[in-house]
């Protein structure tokens, strides 16, 4: 057997598993289990960012509810002694004027963070609403990629055989190629998915470079191959 000959063998055989394993990874449900896998992290992100938004909400809570517990007891006192200033005969109009523009003001200070509280009360009512709702889709979620994730285990290991008996092949083929042409072969194969191309007409049939004239007619002697210097693939000539 030439050099081409068995190196084609083992090649014909490294395709048929590739095309075995992408049979597997390329099911309708390995396709599916995949989406779920990627739709499960989306929604473990959004939960993520859901907790630190109800954490910002709440945090900015507790602080105008204490900002406006203090601005309500001003404005208690700031009430209080206006109406003792009212009585007081010897108190002035501008005094009184000005107790009242600080009582309007902390009363329109009062009526902004009562609006800000509430808008606050709502956004993390949406985001607890909005949490609750995506932790249910992602465990529904979750329950349909365990019980398919089984299903693709069983795909797996019912093509596992075939798999078998091609790496028995293999080994076997790859006994019949020397090992310095078998390294040269697992370098390319870590690059192009079909190593070794045949020569047509005078070109790499594999990234279609045209090959120098002394290339062409050293491959014409039998057992030779060469390396296409443009892509690296393993290039033999057909000798029929």
């Amino acid at each position: 057997m030439s050099r081409p000959t068995a190196l084609l063998a083992y090649q014909d055989a490294d395709l048929e598993k590739q095309q075995i394993d992408a049979s597997v990874r390329t099911t309708a449900n390995r396709q599916k289990l995949n989406k779920l896998a990627k739709y499960i992290k989306q929604q473990q992100a959004t939960i993520v960012k859901l907790n630190d938004d109800m954490d910002a909400f709440s945090a900015n809570l507790a602080r105008m509810k204490t900002q406006y517990e203090a601005v309500l007891k001003r404005l208690d006192l700031e009430t209080s002694e206006f109406e003792t200033l009212k009585g007081d005969e010897e108190c002035t109009s501008e005094e009184m004027t000005e107790f009242r523009q600080d009582i309007e003001k902390l009363n329109r200070e009062s009526q902004n963070l009562e609006k800000e509280i509430k808008q606050l009360f709502q956004n993390l009512d949406s985001a607890v609403s909005e949490y609750q709702k995506t932790r249910q889709h992602g465990v529904k979620a979750k329950k349909e990629y365990d019980s398919l994730r089984v299903v693709c285990q069983q795909e797996k290991d019912d093509a596992a055989m075939d798999m078998l008996a091609i790496d028995k092949k293999m080994e076997e083929l790859e006994k019949k190629v020397s090992p310095s042409l078998m390294t040269r072969y697992k370098r390319v194969r870590q690059h192009h998915g079909m190593p070794v191309v045949e020569v047509r007409d005078g070109k790499c049939s594999g990234c279609n470079m045209s090959l120098p004239s002394l290339a062409i007619r050293r491959l014409v002697g039998e057992d030779m191959i060469l390396e296409c210097e443009n892509c690296g693939r393993l290039l033999y000539a057909d000798q029929n």
